[in-house]
């Protein structure tokens, strides 16, 4: 399982501390799986993290739509933007925290407007 990886391997400690921020929110709930650890809300999920290769990887759900605001989100595909890791000092709790909490937001929008066009029909 992956979660025993990151909990252990070269980057236990960036892991820990993300994993930590993460955990502080009450709404966030932990999902460990084979290939990584995913961090969501009742709205979807918001990170998934993973060590992979050299560098430990945070993934966010709604990356795309938070990369205009955090131009440091690295990825071209259609959903999902990377924060690359390589030691403790790389880790900035308070744009993580920033990015986590506009996730949040960016959820409970599409959840709010899928709610409203199934009322439009």
């Amino acid at each position: 399982m992956q979660y025993n990886i990151d909990i252990h391997g070269e980057f236990a400690d960036i892991f820990k501390k993300s994993r930590a921020i993460l955990l502080s929110y009450p709404q966030i709930k932990e999902v460990k799986n084979a290939k990584q650890t995913s961090y969501g809300d009742e709205y979807g999920v918001i990170v998934m993290m993973r060590t992979k290769g050299d560098v430990f990887v945070v993934a966010f759900g709604k990356g795309a739509k938070l990369q205009e605001k955090y131009p440091q989100l690295q990825g071209n595909g259609k959903i999902v933007r990377h924060l690359y890791f390589k030691t403790l000092d790389d880790v900035d709790e308070m744009l993580l925290r920033e990015m986590i909490e506009e996730s949040f937001i960016l959820g409970l929008e599409a959840y709010e407007m899928k709610e409203l066009r199934k009322m439009v029909r």
